[in-house]
C-alpha cells in the first residue's frame, strides 16, 4: 500500500530538516503543499532538501521547478487548473472530491488523491461528502483501485479499513504533522511515521500476487519484445516481470513506460528485473534484484516504501539476508533447471523447498516466497503442499505462436493456476 506524505500548507523554519529525515527514513514521495509561497521560497526550500531525494518530491505550484530539479513530478489541482505544462510526463497526480469526478478523470495520471474520506484532522469541519456506500459501489465497478489514494483523516486506526474498501494507498497530514507544528520533535514525527509505514507494508506484503509471469529474456528488439509481452495482462495475470537484459538504458525505459500503461489498464502490477533506477523513472511497481544485482539497501534509498523490492534466493541463508534486508518478496528457485536463465543456481527440487520452507517456519519468517524456475503447470500442485506462497511462470506460458486458439489455452492455464492457489 503506497503512503504519501503531505506537508502542511504554513511556514516553519524546522520544517526542510524534518522533511531531510523523513526522506532519509525511506518516505517514498512527499507532497510539497504551500499555496502562499512565491516561485523564489519554494526554490530556496528545495535548496534545503538533499539533491538525492529530488526525484521523491512533488510539488503543488510553481510547476517550472519540477524540471529546475528534476523532481518526481507535479501535481494538478483547482488553483491551477489553467497552467501550462510544458512537459506532461511530470504529471504525477490530481486532487479529486467526488466519485464522479474520480470516474470522469484522466487516466494518464499515477495516481488521484480522493478527499476528504474522514473527518479531517488538520481542517476543522471538513467533512466527508462521500458515503462508505459510495465508496464500495465505485470499489465494485473498479472505479475506486490500487491509483486511488485516500486523503482525509488517515491514521493508524483506519488504513486496514481503507484497504479493504480498495485504495491503493494513503496520504498522511494532520496525523503526521499536528503534533509536530505543536513541539518541533523530529524524532516522534519519524516514530509516527515509521508505525504508519509499517501497517502500510504488512497490506504491501499481503498485495504481493501469488501469480508472477517472467518476460522471456531474449535478444528480441524492443517492439518485438513489447509485442510478445503486452497481451497478457489482458487474460489476467495479476504480475507481470519485465527481463530485458539486452537493450539500452533508454529503450528499456521506453518499453518499460509503455508496458506500464497496458499493465494499469488492467490492473497488472509491473515489476522491472535488475535495476531499480528503471523502476522509478517508468513508473513501474516494483523491481526484483538478483544474487549480483544492486544490495536491497541501495534499491531501497532509491525507491523509497512505495515500490515493491523482491530478491532472488536459492538457500535458507539467502532467505534470512533479503528479510533482514527488507525485501516484501522472495523469489526461491530453480525448481529445475531452466533455459530462461544464465548462471543457474543449484537446483532445489520439491525436497530442496519443503527444507527451506520449514526452517522459514522455525524462525518466524514470514515474508513471502515465491518458487520460480522450470515451472511446469503440472508441478504447481506439489510445490504449493510445500508451503511456498506461489509460482512463478514464464515457459510454461509461451507457447508458439498468437493464434486465437493458444490465447484461450494461456487464458484457461492462468484460471487454473490462479484456483489452485487461492485454495492455499
Amino acid at each position: 500500500m503506497k503512503l504519501i506524505i503531505i506537508t502542511t500548507p504554513n511556514t516553519y523554519p524546522q520544517e526542510a530538516e524534518a522533511i531531510n529525515q523523513l526522506l532519509k527514513a525511506g518516505a517514498g514521495t512527499i507532497h510539497l503543499r504551500k499555496p502562499e509561497w512565491s516561485e523564489q521560497m519554494t526554490n530556496d526550500f528545495i535548496q534545503q532538501i538533499d539533491s538525492q531525494y529530488h526525484n521523491r518530491i512533488v510539488i503543488h505550484d510553481h510547476y517550472q521547478l519540477s524540471e529546475r530539479f528534476d523532481l518526481k513530478g507535479i501535481h494538478l489541482n483547482q488553483r491551477n487548473a489553467n497552467a501550462k505544462i510544458t512537459n506532461i510526463e511530470k504529471v504525477n497526480s490530481n486532487s479529486l472530491h467526488s466519485i464522479e469526478e474520480l470516474e470522469q478523470t484522466e487516466k494518464h495520471y499515477k495516481y488521484h488523491l480522493l478527499s476528504p474520506i474522514y473527518e479531517s484532522i488538520s481542517k476543522l469541519g471538513y467533512t466527508p461528502s462521500i458515503t462508505k456506500q459510495q465508496i464500495k459501489t465505485a470499489q465494485e465497478r473498479g472505479i475506486i483501485n490500487q491509483s486511488t489514494i485516500a486523503l482525509g483523516g488517515v491514521s493508524k486506526e483506519n488504513i486496514q479499513e481503507l484497504d479493504r474498501l480498495g485504495f491503493g494507498g494513503v496520504a498522511l497530514l494532520g496525523s503526521l504533522w499536528s503534533e509536530w507544528c505543536k513541539d518541533f520533535n523530529t524524532g516522534k514525527l519519524i516514530d509516527t511515521y515509521l508505525e504508519m509505514q509499517q501497517l502500510c507494508n504488512a497490506i504491501k506484503r499481503k498485495r504481493v500476487s501469488r501469480l508472477h509471469y517472467i518476460t522471456k529474456p531474449n535478444k528480441m528488439e524492443p517492439q518485438e519484445l513489447l509485442s510478445s509481452s503486452s497481451d497478457y495482462p489482458s487474460m489476467g495475470l495479476p504480475l507481470m516481470q519485465l527481463r530485458n537484459k539486452h537493450a539500452s538504458q533508454e529503450t528499456k525505459i521506453q518499453v518499460a513506460k509503455e508496458l506500464r500503461t497496458i499493465c494499469k489498464e488492467n490492473n497488472t502490477t509491473l515489476i522491472i528485473n535488475d535495476d531499480p533506477l528503471i523502476a522509478l523513472k517508468s513508473s513501474a511497481d516494483g523491481v526484483h534484484l538478483g544474487k549480483s544485482d544492486m544490495p536491497i539497501e541501495q534499491a531501497r534509498q532509491i525507491l523509497g516504501y512505495n515500490f515493491i523490492i523482491g530478491g532472488t534466493a536459492n538457500s535458507f541463508e539467502d532467505i534470512q539476508r533479503l528479510t533482514n534486508s527488507g525485501v516484501d518478496y522472495i523469489g526461491l528457485g530453480p525448481f529445475r533447471f531452466t533455459t530462461t536463465k544464465d548462471n543457474l543456481s543449484p537446483i532445489l527440487g520439491l525436497d530442496g523447498y519443503k527444507e527451506i520452507v520449514a526452517r522459514c517456519k522455525e524462525k518466524s519468517i514470514d515474508t513471502p516466497i515465491i518458487a520460480i524456475g522450470g515451472i511446469l503447470p503440472e508441478d504447481i500442485p506439489s510445490i504449493l503442499e510445500c508451503g511456498v506462497d506461489g509460482i512463478a511462470i514464464s515457459s510454461s506460458l509461451t507457447l508458439n505462436t498468437n493464434l486465437e486458439s493458444e490465447r484461450q489455452e494461456k487464458i484457461n492455464l492462468i484460471k487454473t493456476i490462479k484456483q489452485q492457489l487461492q485454495k492455499i
